[in-house]
């Protein structure tokens, strides 16, 4: 069940976006006329599939792309809030490929609240459904940023689940960090390189107690160059066995 705030925040996106609609027009070789002739009823519910392909469709597919994305919304965040988001960060998702920032204040602000409760209430769950890593790549891709989540994480409390769940968020990622790896990167290099930054200046005291300290040794070879970096995590791990 959601939360208090998960729930409001959901009403301000049904407030925002509830009853929109969209043209009945798309891509007749992906959709039938009984498909997209949905995206003209206003709250008609598209269920789990439909919403999935219209959520991860490329903008070309529709006359009026953005106006497909606001139709989506309430549901698409109802599903997310329920934990069902399995398939949802896989590829990219039309959230994502949209200027939503731009859009007027009252819908973008429901969106960024909406992802703002959602991310920080996921952070203070001792086992969230889904799992941190999850919502973080799902986060990444509907913001193209990720400054808002780590600034979330940096403001959380210390020693409490953020701080579990960064040792294991970091565990799972630091060998393809440390190789500047984007394979199932669900955003732009560049947040990448803010991704490393930030773990070296937040991790180190953040990890004390709740993760390997091998994990941190490595965490701190972020800070080296490529070849540097690489020498000394060949000799790292070969210490460690």
């Amino acid at each position: 069940m959601a939360s208090p705030a998960l729930t409001a925040a959901l009403h301000r996106v049904d407030a925002a976006f509830g009853g929109t609609t969209a043209p009945a027009d798309g891509c007749g070789h992906c959709y039938g006329e009984e498909h997209l002739a949905l995206l003209a009823v206003p709250d008609a519910p598209l269920g789990d599939d439909l919403l999935g392909s219209f959520l991860h469709e490329v903008p070309g597919h529709f006359p009026d792309h953005p106006a497909v994305v606001r139709r989506l919304l309430p549901e698409v965040f109802a599903r997310v809030a329920a934990g069902r988001i399995d398939g949802m960060g896989i590829l990219p998702t039309a959230l994502g490929r949209v200027a939503w920032r731009e859009w007027p204040a009252g819908q973008a602000d429901a969106i960024g609240g909406f992802l703002d409760v959602w991310w920080r209430e996921t952070l203070a769950d001792p086992a969230p459904s889904p799992g941190v890593d999850a919502v973080w790549r799902l986060s990444v891709d509907f913001r193209q940023e990720v400054a808002p989540l780590l600034d979330a994480w940096a403001a959380a409390p210390r020693g409490g689940a953020e701080d579990r769940h960064l040792a294991d968020f970091t565990a799972g990622w630091i060998d393809d960090l440390l190789g500047d790896h984007v394979i199932g990167w669900p955003a732009e290099r560049s947040h990448l390189a803010e991704l490393q930054q930030w773990l070296l200046a937040h991790a180190p005291a953040r990890l004390a107690g709740h993760a390997d300290p091998l994990v941190a040794r490595k965490v701190a070879l972020l800070a080296l160059g490529e070849e540097e970096r690489w020498a000394a995590y060949e000799e790292l791990t070969a210490s460690a066995g």
